[in-house]
């Protein structure tokens, strides 16, 4: 195939892509969230299709740093199931690096 003078990208570089997007087949991905609030205590809970459930307090989240529970409450799941958005807050989480920051190695041995 031919390629077009403004092409930037090499048929290499787009292999090594879909192989690496094979694996988010084997990642967890969120299907449920939900900010809860109430007197002393608020947090996040995500429930994720491998079966985890994960409760993370405000405390834990610097997206939710300055957001009022209205905001936080005030979340969209994204379309592939690995990142919520913040639209007041303009702000989101990526799962993928939350729980790598987060539990690292213990986490990629859980997924795999």
């Amino acid at each position: 195939m031919e390629r077009h003078p403004n092409d930037r990208t090499t048929d290499a570089e787009i292999d090594a892509s879909l192989e690496r997007a094979k694996e988010f087949d084997k990642f967890p991905t969120i299907v449920e969230a939900e900010y809860r609030s109430g007197p002393g205590l608020e947090f996040l809970m995500m429930r994720l299709s491998d079966g985890h459930r994960l409760l993370v307090p405000k405390e834990a989240l610097s997206e939710l740093k300055n957001a009022t529970p209205e905001q936080a409450a005030d979340l969209v799941i994204g379309k592939q199931g690995l990142d919520i958005w913040w639209s007041q807050l303009d702000d989101g989480l990526y799962l993928p690096d939350f729980l790598e920051r987060r539990w690292g190695k213990e986490f990629r041995d859980l997924a795999a």
